[in-house]
C-alpha cells in the first residue's frame, strides 16, 4: 500500500514541461468527474477488462474438450510403383483333377503375386468423435475454467478500488498544490507590504538599514519558493493526466476545494475493520477462486491415470482409377461407428510428476493465503492508525492557523507602533505560512486516509 505521506514527495519528483500547456483549451474536472474519467480510460483498467473477457473465453474453450468434434477429411493418393503380395495359388489346386488332360497344370506356381489397388485413389468423408469418459478431467477443466473467471472478477474489483484510490489522491493532490501555491503567493504578497512598511520607516529614520534589508531579503527568499509551488502544482497536473489515461500536453485542471468531511467509518473498531477486510477485499475472494482451480487441476492430474473412452464415427467415400477421370460410379461408400477405450500403462513417469507438482500447487496455496490473511490485517491496522493520526492532525493545525494569523496581526502592530523588532514580525510571517502549510497537508492526508481505510477494508466502490 502507497504510504500517504510519500505522496507529495512523489510530486516533487515528476518531471514539468509546460511548453504549450496552457496554449490550448482545458478540461476542468471536478472529483466525480477525475473518478468516472480514469474509470473510462485507465490502461491498466482496461487491461483487467480484457483479462475477465480471456477468462470467459476460456470456459468455453473448457467446454469444448466434452463436446463432440466434427472432421471432414479428403485424401489423394498417387501410387508410383503397386506394391504386390505372395498369396497361395488357390486355382491350382481346383484343377488338379485335370492334370491328366490339361499337362501345364502341373507346370503352374505354387504361389502368385497380386497387385491390391490402382493408381490413384482419392478418398473424403467427415469423422464425428465424442468423449464419453475423460477419469473427470473435463468437468474439473471446466470447473476450473469457471473459477479462473471468477477470480478475474475479483482482480478487476482490486483494479477499480485501486484506480479509484489512486485518482482521488491525485486529484487531492492537484488541490493540495494549488492550496500550497496560494499560501506561497499570499506569504510572497504579504512580505512586499512588510518592505514597503520597513522601507518607508527607513526612508524617515524609524527603522535601521538592517531591518530594511532582512525585509528585502525575506522577498527574495519567497520568490523562488512561489515558482517552486507552481511547479509542484504543474507537475500534479501531470501525473493526474497521465493516470487518466490523457494524450501528453492535454490540458486539465481541476475544480474543488480542499474542506474537511466528517468520516464516521473510521469511528469503528478496528477488529471490525480487520472481520470486514477479510471477508470482502477482492484479494481474498480471488485467492479463494485460484485454490479451486488449483484443486481441480489436482483432479486433471489425476485423470491421466484413469482410462478414458470415446465413440467415433466415420462416413467416407473411396475411389480407385489408373487414371484421373474419376466418375460418381467410381465411389463406394463407407460408414463404421467404433468405442476406443485409452488404458494407460506407462507414459515415462510424466503423469506421476504431474500429480506431484498438482499437489505441490495446493499446499502452496494454502501458505500463500495465510501470508495474505496476514498482510491484510496489517494493511487495515496501518490505514486505521493513519487514519485517526490525520484526523487528528488535522484538527490541531486548524487551531494552529488562527493562533498563527493572531500572532502576525499582532506582531506587525506592535512593530508600526515601535513595541518589538522586525524579526518578530518575520519569524509570526515564516510560523503563519508553515501553519497554513501544515493545514492543507494534513487536511490531504485525512482526505487520502479516508479513502486508503475504504480501501483496504474492500469497500471503496466509488467517491466518498
Amino acid at each position: 500500500m502507497i504510504a500517504i505521506r510519500s505522496i507529495l514527495t512523489l510530486l516533487m519528483l515528476i518531471p514539468f514541461a509546460a511548453a504549450g500547456l496552457f496554449a490550448q483549451d482545458k478540461l476542468t474536472l471536478t472529483l466525480d468527474q477525475t473518478v468516472e474519467l480514469a474509470l473510462a480510460q485507465n490502461p491498466e483498467l482496461r487491461i483487467a477488462e480484457k483479462e475477465l473477457a480471456r477468462a470467459n473465453a476460456g470456459v468455453g474453450e473448457a467446454f469444448s474438450v466434452l463436446l463432440p468434434q466434427l472432421d471432414g477429411y479428403a485424401n489423394f493418393q498417387h501410387n508410383w510403383e503397386i506394391q504386390t503380395s505372395r498369396i497361395p495359388n488357390f486355382i491350382k489346386p481346383m484343377l488338379g483333377p485335370l492334370a491328366g488332360v490339361i499337362p501345364e497344370i502341373e507346370q503352374m506356381p505354387d504361389y502368385v503375386d497380386i497387385a491390391f489397388g490402382l493408381e490413384n485413389m482419392l478418398n473424403f468423408g467427415a469423422t464425428v468423435r465424442q468423449p464419453l469418459f475423460l477419469g473427470g478431467g473435463g468437468l474439473a477443466g471446466v470447473r476450473s475454467a469457471k473459477a479462473a473467471r471468477r477470480a478475474a472478477e475479483h482482480n478487476l474489483a482490486l483494479e477499480r478500488q485501486s484506480l479509484i484510490f489512486r485518482a482521488a489522491g491525485a486529484f487531492y493532490a492537484c488541490i493540495t498544490a494549488q492550496e500550497l501555491v496560494e499560501v506561497r503567493e499570499e506569504a510572497l504578497a504579504e512580505a512586499r507590504v512588510n518592505f514597503d512598511v520597513v522601507d518607508k520607516k527607513y526612508r524617515v529614520g524609524a527603522a535601521s538599514g538592517f531591518d530594511r534589508m532582512r525585509a528585502e531579503v525575506e522577498v527574495a527568499n519567497l520568490e523562488p519558493e512561489v515558482i517552486a509551488a507552481r511547479n509542484n502544482y504543474q507537475s500534479a497536473l501531470t501525473a493526474l493526466r497521465t493516470l487518466l489515461g490523457m494524450e501528453p500536453g492535454a490540458g486539465v485542471e481541476i475544480s474543488g476545494d480542499l474542506v474537511y468531511t466528517e468520516d464516521g467509518f473510521g469511528d469503528l473498531a478496528l477488529l471490525e475493520l480487520e472481520e470486514l477486510a477479510l471477508a470482502q477485499r477482492p484479494e481474498i475472494k480471488a485467492l479463494a477462486e485460484q485454490k479451486s482451480m488449483v484443486r481441480q487441476g489436482v483432479a486433471i492430474a489425476r485423470s491421466e491415470f484413469l482410462p478414458k473412452l470415446y465413440f467415433q464415427t466415420d462416413y467416407s467415400y473411396l475411389a480407385m482409377r489408373n487414371d484421373l477421370d474419376f466418375r460418381a460410379e467410381d465411389f463406394s461408400k463407407g460408414f463404421f461407428s467404433s468405442l476406443t477405450l485409452q488404458i494407460p500403462l506407462f507414459h515415462g513417469l510424466r503423469s506421476n510428476w504431474q500429480y506431484q507438482k498438482a499437489r505441490l500447487s495446493a499446499k502452496i496455496m494454502e501458505d500463500a493465503e495465510k501470508q495474505l490473511r496476514d498482510r491484510i490485517i496489517g494493511e487495515v491496522e496501518i490505514a486505521y492508525n493513519t487514519f485517526r493520526e490525520a484526523k487528528q492532525k488535522f484538527l490541531s493545525a486548524g487551531k494552529t492557523v488562527e493562533m498563527a494569523a493572531e500572532a502576525l496581526r499582532l506582531a506587525n502592530l506592535m512593530y508600526e507602533e515601535g513595541a518589538s523588532t522586525q524579526l518578530d514580525v518575520l519569524n509570526s510571517r515564516l510560523a503563519l505560512t508553515r501553519a497554513r502549510m501544515s493545514y492543507a497537508t494534513t487536511l490531504f492526508e485525512y482526505q487520502v486516509a479516508r479513502y486508503a481505510l475504504r480501501r483496504a477494508t474492500g469497500q471503496l466502490a466509488g467517491v466518498i
